[in-house]
């Protein structure tokens, strides 16, 4: 600061002072004058810039938005370029993807251009427009949204970040169209999003930044540590975009710095400032070492001399300041600005990927030819030179005015030598940063119309993908052409009656095809379906010792009865003329056997083959034995009806009580209540006490009883019957309950009478009974109504089924009032289907010709019908192809698809021959060019026809989707281009990538990183490193991963392997073991050397996803944050102290640990370095009341209370929580050092303790007396 008037240079400004002079103004007025006189000046700009607004105030009213005359030229030129790009993708000189990128550059250096003219023609025209004045002021808005107002909307990208190539032509003052306003409710949608969403991120992620940082505070003079950054630590070419001056302004010197040479000597904890910074850059001094908050050693704080300059005031920063929090908010707050960034520009895509250089007048361009040249093809497809060493162009007019522009090295030369460019032609490119990323996608070429394919220059690769799946690619840039045609399918198997290169008219017959039966059998037409359907009955079988009951006189009547000769009745569950599968079941039994009376307990046994037989269907195929268990039970609705029973629980009653009104029991029993459950059961049986001397005797086992097997005492069972073990009122009883026994034997299968085709067996198709059970074992029923407890149904059980034959369900009438059931199997062929696929999706007219009648007998492989097929158009059969599907497809050629060109020559002077492939502009003759792009088709005196075809430009490396000589519908795909396309950074990718890295996030996919240095080779798939003393590393890859490097090249120290993004977390192993087991540095040294470079990486990848966005924070913010995130080592074995594996400590206290230990000879503990995200690190605080109020507060609190921590309150929250005033600002406590290695007392320290006490002092005694007096006057 300087304080001496004459030392200090004054300036005089005489200019327009807009927002970045007056900014310039206060930033000098403030390192110059300090905080009272720049505020001062401030004021009195203020009072000046008040005055004068007050003499002229300002309005914006319609008319001051005056959109440029030049407009209207420039959209018509930019009309026309676009339309010739167009063209050039329609002839097949560039492809799609270099078509989108050269009309999205198009409209972008028009929107640009337009840009620029506004701002002329305010400057010029109008300087004192309102709106010219507010923006260029920097009082409100920008050039981008005066741009939209007057210049043009311009383009625009979708939600995923995706540029629209239609772009907004009109601006804001002359009105959107609808197709534009729909395009620009994109951008504008995409604003609102994103300052919804985004903004509760960014302020999630302050919070947790705070947490993780609020205890820091600079609570030392000085650390003494000796550590320090060195500058190509901190400028090199991994760190970002940033100068010396950003990175080190502010910071103190770590050692002195001595050039005897240039007579430089700079003590330790020497503060650099800009200027001072600047003479060190001139004197070219590189070896500098400064402080940083990374390599303080205090104990939760950091030290004033590392913390350096606090920024507001650019001076060394006060004890007491909470820079944990400083530092929280400087890296959350810009979220929130980015955020909102979106929404202001209304989505605009802005960016230039190139500088383009254009001739500032017509004339002839000229340079010297560059040896050091390689031909490309630019992104717009159009060829051109890259430079390898920079280039002067001149450009001379023939006034004898000459130009002279310098083209640096990279730039892109798009002119030749002695060509004649016009004004403002581009003539060259340089690229530039901007916010715009590289990724590899695939853009899929679809053909317009439908025709043959034919492959130009195209040379096929077969290749392997990731899936294993075979795929063609193309090694050189080439043509696929697609020659007009109208493509037709035809029939599966159809036999072609036409010709090759015949000529039909519409109605022609193309091919026919044949309809064979598979199966010998009586032909039968369905006259009820209104479709062409040929039925052969192959054989059918009619149930004998059994009629069908028809109710009503229609043999379509549900649930017909069919009754035996023994008396059984079956309800018919299908109907007449139903198609059934095999198994399926055609009646049920209507008289039930096995019906229980009332609910109960069922259980059974199947016989053994029946038990092991596997069936589909729903239940179990029974045969064999069922128990039954009756027992009633009564669902009660409410409590209330329960209290109304008539009768105890647990009491024997009679049949036929009344329990509750209106409800009789069915049988006599024992009656038990469940109130929870409300239901009341009545279990049917005889209640019996047991003597209390044989209870030792008894096992007390629920179970079946035999008959003649004694129960109890002098009880035996007569017949089969289930006991049960009950107490009621301390009394044990047994209840004997009554079993039902159920034999159920199996019936064989009915007969049945074979009524057409003897010569099939009767085995092969038979009606069976199929008893099936749907309860499972000892399944309880809780009802009082009856159960089945088993079900009776006829099915049908066909063996040898064939696929191709249908088996169907038929009622014949026998006589007058009587029919029999019969079961047939039909081959159906169903002509409509052929008929209704191709004639409605192909366009093709299909006829059916039937060579059979009604009733007829024909043998297997008959010929039935016959389809014929019909040419849908006029025209020639110009190709005939048999796809996979065994399908033949046609091309048929129409009169407009072949073009004649008069060529005015003779035959022998045309340069074109039949068969060749041309594009528009192709000379023909001498005298004639071709109108068209195609094949020549045919040449004659007098015209050379040209078949019409569109070629389209397929890339290197393109995935190929047809082949050459296939036929292709419109819409068809032809192949998938491979291709890096540009994809727009928007904060939607900044703050969860800035969220990735502090929350330490695990990378799906990283790159594999060098273990050491050394030769790298891939060997048996891994990669193994070699380093100078001959140690080989193996590190095993798999096929995804994608070398970087060539076989026996050096890699240095954790340089990536494979392509990917690096994950912190691997970068911190590999960095561990590589000094811990290959440097055999102690293992705190290890640790702290990995940390190091891990935390210059993390600083460097936030910084970078910051300045992408245009933001820019100081570096000491980001690297408190980063320590806090690596202090924490992980113990991995205990040794002989009391720690546990898996423990989490802090570094220093691990090390003091260590130390003991070695002091008393007792083995040390092995630990681990670890990275934490911030959430981590919040939780695992010393602090427990400071980790529990930010998540988990039940786990932190109560792992706290069982390991009986303490919490020693260091920390801002800690303290607030609890009502105690923050240690910081004037809550910090100031102690004299008692072991100052000098007797010069510490007059900083001792003046501003004097000063906080006096005005504690004073206030508390103003206090005082103001207390006396009000005490007084009342």
């Amino acid at each position: 600061m300087a304080t001496n008037e004459e030392d200090v240079k004054i300036l005089f400004t005489n200019g327009i002072i807009n927002k970045r002079q007056l900014k310039n103004l206060m930033y000098c007025t403030f390192h110059n004058y300090g905080v009272v006189k720049s505020s001062i000046i401030a004021d009195k700009v203020k009072n000046l810039t008040f005055h004068y607004a007050t003499k002229s105030g300002i309005s914006l009213s319609i008319e001051d938005l005056r959109v440029p005359q030049k407009k209207r030229s420039l959209m018509g030129l930019t009309n026309n370029e676009v339309e010739t790009t167009e063209q050039n993708y329609e002839v097949g000189n560039i492809t799609n993807i270099e078509r989108f990128q050269k009309v999205i550059d198009i409209w972008n250096n028009a929107s640009n251009f337009l840009k620029e003219e506004v701002v002329t023609y305010f400057r010029e025209s109008d300087p004192f427009n309102s709106l010219y004045i507010m923006a260029f002021s920097g009082a409100r808005g920008n050039i981008s949204q005066v741009r939209q107002l007057v210049g043009m909307r311009g383009l625009m990208a979708d939600p995923q970040g995706q540029i629209i190539d239609l772009p907004i032509k009109s601006n804001f003052r002359e009105g959107l169209t609808v197709t534009e306003y729909i395009i620009s409710s994109y951008g504008a949608r995409k604003g609102l999003v994103d300052t919804a969403l985004r903004t509760a991120d960014s302020g999630y992620l302050t919070r947790r930044l705070v947490d993780v940082a609020q205890d820091i505070i600079v609570r030392e003079e000085d650390c003494y540590t000796q550590d320090g950054l060195l500058k190509n630590e901190l400028i090199n070419e991994t760190s970002p975009n940033l100068s010396v001056k950003d990175r080190m302004i502010g910071r103190l010197l770590a050692e002195p710095l001595i050039k005897k040479k240039d007579n430089v000597i700079l003590p330790i904890n020497t503060q650099l400032t800009s200027n001072l910074l600047d003479d060190l850059h001139e004197l070219d001094i590189e070896k500098l070492k400064v402080r940083s908050p990374l390599t303080c050693t205090s104990i939760r704080s950091i030290c004033r001399n590392c913390y350096g300059w606090h920024l507001a005031y650019s001076k060394l920063v006060d004890l007491g300041e909470a820079i944990g929090i400083i530092a929280a908010q400087s890296i959350g707050e810009p979220g929130t600005q980015l955020t909102m960034r979106t929404f202001h520009t209304g989505g605009v895509f802005s960016g230039d990927l190139t500088q383009q250089i254009r001739a500032p007048f017509q004339g002839t361009l000229s340079y010297k030819t560059a040896e050091a040249a390689n031909l490309i093809r630019t992104l717009h497809g159009t060829r051109s030179f890259l430079i390898k060493e920079s280039v002067t162009l001149y450009i001379q007019n023939l006034k004898g005015a000459c130009s002279k522009i310098r083209l640096p090295e990279g730039a892109t030369l798009l002119s030749n030598t002695g060509q004649k460019v016009y004004t403002n032609q581009i003539i060259a490119e340089i690229k530039k940063d901007a916010n715009l990323v590289l990724e590899e996608d695939s853009k899929t070429v679809y053909t317009n119309i439908s025709g043959e394919v034919f492959f130009q220059n195209i040379n096929i690769e077969t290749i392997i993908d990731k899936q294993g799946n075979s795929v063609q690619k193309n090694r050189n840039p080439g043509l696929i052409w697609v020659l007009y045609g109208k493509r037709y399918s035809l029939p599966r198997s159809s036999e072609l009656v036409a010709k090759l290169g015949q000529i039909n008219t519409s109605g022609s017959i193309i091919a026919k095809k044949s309809i064979l039966n598979n199966y010998s059998g009586i032909v039968k037409f369905d006259e009820a379906s209104a479709t062409n359907e040929i039925k052969i009955l192959n054989f059918s079988l009619i149930l004998q010792n059994a009629n069908i009951l028809i109710k009503r006189n229609t043999i379509k009547e549900e649930k017909n009865i069919l009754e035996f000769d023994n008396g059984k009745k079956f309800q018919i569950d299908v109907q007449h003329n139903t198609t059934i599968q095999n198994g399926e079941t055609i009646a049920t039994l209507a008289n039930n056997l096995y019906k229980t009376e009332t609910g109960g307990t069922v259980t059974y046994n199947l016989e053994k083959k029946f038990a092991t037989k596997k069936r589909k269907g729903p239940g179990k195929l029974f045969s064999g034995t069922l128990y039954w268990i009756p027992e009633e039970t009564y669902r009660v609705e409410s409590l209330t009806r329960l209290e109304k029973l008539q009768t105890k629980n647990n009491t024997f009653i009679a049949k036929g009580t009344e329990i509750i009104p209106k409800t009789f029991t069915k049988s006599s029993g024992i009656l038990q209540v469940d109130v929870v459950g409300k239901e009341i059961s009545i279990k049917p049986g005889e209640l019996f006490k047991i003597n209390p001397a044989a209870y030792s005797s008894i096992e007390r086992i629920n179970g079946f009883v035999k008959p003649g097997k004694q129960i109890i005492n002098n009880i035996f069972a007569q017949k089969l019957t289930y006991i049960e073990f009950i107490e009621v009122n301390n009394i044990e009883y047994v209840l004997i309950r009554p079993v039902q026994k159920y034999k159920v034997a199996r019936e064989k299968e009915f007969f049945l009478n074979q009524n057409f085709f003897p010569h099939v067996q009767e085995q092969n198709f038979k009606i069976k009974t199929v008893k099936k059970i749907f309860l499972k074992n000892w399944e309880h029923i809780k009802s009082n109504e009856p159960v089945e407890l088993l079900n009776t149904f006829l099915t049908l059980d066909i063996r040898n089924n064939s696929s191709k034959l249908q088996s169907k369900f038929e009622i014949l009438q026998k006589n007058k009032d009587i029919y029999q059931l019969q079961v047939s199997q039909y081959e159906i062929l169903k002509i409509d289907d052929l008929i209704t696929n191709y004639s409605n999706v192909h366009n093709i007219k299909i006829a059916t010709r039937f060579l059979v009648n009604k009733n007829q007998y024909v043998t297997s492989s008959s010929t039935l019908a016959e389809l014929e097929i019909f040419f849908p158009i006029n025209g020639t059969l110009g190709a005939i192809k048999n796809n996979t599907a065994n399908v033949n497809e046609i091309l048929i050629l129409q009169d407009k698809d072949i073009r004649p060109v008069p060529h005015f020559s003779k035959l022998a002077d045309l340069k074109v021959k039949v068969g060749e492939l041309i594009r528009t502009g192709a000379q023909l003759s001498t005298s004639t060019k071709s109108e068209y792009s195609g094949q020549i088709y045919s040449i004659d005196k007098t015209n050379v026809y040209i078949r019409l075809g569109r070629p389209y430009l397929i890339s290197q490396g393109a995935i190929l989707e047809v082949e050459s000589g296939s036929l292709v519908q419109r819409l068809d795909k032809l192949a998938t281009l491979i291709y890096e396309k540009l994809k727009t950074v928007d904060i939607v990718q900044g703050l969860p990538k800035v969220e990735e890295i502090l929350e330490a996030r695990k990378i799906k996919n990283p790159c594999i990183l060098a273990p050491h240095e050394g030769y790298a080779n891939v060997r048996n798939s891994k990669i193994e490193v070699t380093n100078d003393k001959g140690y080989i590393t193996a590190i095993n890859f798999t096929q995804r991963d994608k070398i970087r490097f060539s076989n026996g090249s050096y890699v240095k120290l954790i340089e990536p392997l494979t392509d990917g993004p690096i994950s912190p977390h691997e970068k911190l192993d590999t960095l561990f073991n590589y000094y811990y087991y290959f440097e055999k540095l102690a293992i705190n040294e290890a640790c702290r050397q990995s940390f190091r470079e891990l935390q210059l990486f993390l600083v460097n990848e936030v910084q970078r996803t910051y300045l992408s966005q245009g933001v820019q924070i100081a570096d000491k913010h980001i690297e408190i944050i980063v320590k806090q995130m690596t202090s924490k080592v992980r113990i991995e074995d205990s040794g002989d102290t009391i720690l546990l594996p898996g423990e989490l400590l802090n570094l220093y206290q691990v090390e003091i640990i260590t130390k003991s230990s070695l002091a008393v000879n007792e083995q040390a503990p092995f630990y681990t370095p670890l990275l934490l995200g911030i959430t981590k690190a919040s939780l695992n605080s010393d602090s427990f009341i400071s980790a529990a109020s930010f998540q988990e507060t039940t786990r932190v609190l109560t792992e706290a209370a069982i390991e009986g921590k303490k919490d020693w309150l260091h920390g801002l929250k800690e303290n607030v929580i609890i009502g105690r005033l923050i240690p910081a600002g004037t809550g910090f406590k100031y102690y004299k050092n008692l072991e100052l290695q000098t007797n010069k007392p510490n007059t900083v320290l001792q003046t501003q303790t004097a000063n906080i006490k006096d005005t504690v002092l004073r206030s508390r005694f103003n206090q005082l007396v103001e207390k006396q007096k009000n005490m007084l006057d009342f």
